[in-house]
């Protein structure tokens, strides 16, 4: 039997800013233009493009921050930390996030250090199942996505890549999901984002795209705006990157 054909598409870069936040590990759309950056070792930002990033005292005493998104409803915004798999929720007021409050700990997969859960996003109530849940990425040694109860961090199902994806991407960076089910799965390192669809209770790939990269500045982060823009953040140089995904 023959295998399938990888199906690859174009991601063409629409703008580029500078971030002012060089380690950025994860990024969330406010809405107002601005975005909501997590730093590895240095915290939680509000950063406008081109502009001079604010730090948050939200952030004060967290490391090794990896993942950040923010609710559907726009209300809250959760953190992730790759030391101890820990997710803590912040209220936003306006410019800043405040009343931070520690839901728990994903599951540990890895033994080894920085070895955890990279990345997260939230899929909305219906969108792979009747109650909100938080989608989180395994970076390695298992690569895995992980599908949580977004209020008690229940484990609902820890899901296998494509083989088409395995083979392709390396560690895995971040993820995304938008309000259709799209699922954006980046992995800095390799250079690709990986387009998925939840079929049931298994992953099928729809398409690979391959993006600029180097050792000195590798795509860490990635998020989809409320207009369905990707942008991407780079621990390096500190960039911000819209991208446009075709056919």
């Amino acid at each position: 039997m023959a295998r399938d054909k990888v199906k690859y598409g174009r991601a063409r870069l629409q703008a580029e800013h500078v971030l002012g936040v060089q380690e950025a590990s994860g990024l969330a759309p406010v809405g107002d233009g601005s975005f909501f950056v997590v730093d590895d070792e240095h915290g939680i930002f509000r950063c406008f493009p081109d502009g001079d990033p604010e730090q948050l005292d939200a952030g004060t005493g967290m490391a090794d921050l990896e993942g950040i998104s923010i609710t559907p409803d726009g209300r809250h915004a959760c953190v992730l930390s790759e030391r101890d798999g820990s997710v803590w929720r912040f209220r936003i007021d306006g410019n800043d996030l405040c009343d931070g409050e520690r839901l728990g700990n994903l599951p540990r997969l890895s033994k080894k250090k920085n070895q955890g859960w990279e990345g997260i996003a939230f899929a909305a109530a219906g969108t792979f199942d009747k109650r909100m849940e938080v989608v989180a990425a395994h970076q390695v040694k298992p690569r895995r996505i992980g599908l949580f109860d977004a209020e008690t961090l229940e484990q609902r199902a820890l899901l296998r890549l494509p083989k088409a994806v395995r083979k392709v991407i390396g560690q895995l960076s971040d993820i995304a999901v938008d309000a259709d089910g799209r699922i954006l799965l980046l992995s800095g390192k390799s250079g690709h984002i990986a387009e998925m669809r939840l079929d049931g209770e298994e992953l099928s790939l729809v398409r690979l795209y391959r993006i600029t990269f180097s050792k000195h500045d590798v795509p860490e982060g990635i998020s989809i705006d409320a207009r369905g823009c990707v942008w991407v953040c780079t621990d390096g140089e500190g960039m911000l990157r819209q991208l446009e995904l075709t056919l």
